[in-house]
């Protein structure tokens, strides 16, 4: 799930704030989401 997440995150189609619910979610770790963030 997490592929797919961050290449919506990429192309624009998810923001900042929504990572916070994928990870809430449990379909991504809190790691992913700051890995994903700083790679911006």
């Amino acid at each position: 799930m997490y592929q797919y997440i961050a290449q919506y995150y990429k192309m624009g189609l998810y923001q900042k704030n929504q990572l916070d619910i994928f990870v809430s979610a449990g379909m991504m770790t809190e790691t992913q989401k700051n890995n994903l963030i700083e790679a911006q």
